[in-house]
């Protein structure tokens, strides 16, 4: 059976200390305690989801055979490369995350929101930090 990944945004309003963030990126199980209180506090997105088709061939930053896949292993790529960190979302990122999101030639169908939506939430979000992470029930508003 077909995994399907989901990918959500979540704008969390304070810094997440690098061990913390090393714990999160490797999807360890390790207490978090500012990471969970910076995510009780978070915005939330739902961007899209993809199935294991819409992986790369030749698996690289930023690419993907759908937007929110393409989003994902970019977010991903600036989480864990030099220091493990939650990416600050400037003007810079927002610009990097809308020109993933334009779809490509190569781009297979897959649920994804429209390119307005996702621009005006990461505007609203700026100077916070971003991680790809889905609402807990408790923590989505």
């Amino acid at each position: 059976m077909e995994e399907i990944y989901q990918l959500w945004l979540a704008a969390v309003p304070s810094p997440i200390p690098e061990n913390e963030a090393r714990i999160y990126w490797n999807c360890k199980d390790d207490p978090t305690p500012v990471l969970d209180e910076g995510l009780r506090r978070a915005s939330y997105l739902h961007v899209g989801s993809w199935g294991d088709e819409h992986e790369p061939e030749n698996p690289h930053a930023g690419q993907g055979r759908c937007p929110a896949n393409r989003l994902h292993s970019w977010l991903f790529y600036l989480g864990t490369i030099n220091r493990y960190q939650a990416p600050v979302l400037d003007e810079e990122l927002m610009a990097q995350l809308v020109e993933l999101y334009h779809p490509r030639s190569s781009d297979l169908p897959a649920d994804a929101i429209g390119l307005p939506r996702l621009e005006s939430f990461l505007r609203q979000h700026l100077g916070l930090y971003l991680l790809t992470e889905e609402p807990r029930s408790e923590t989505y508003r």
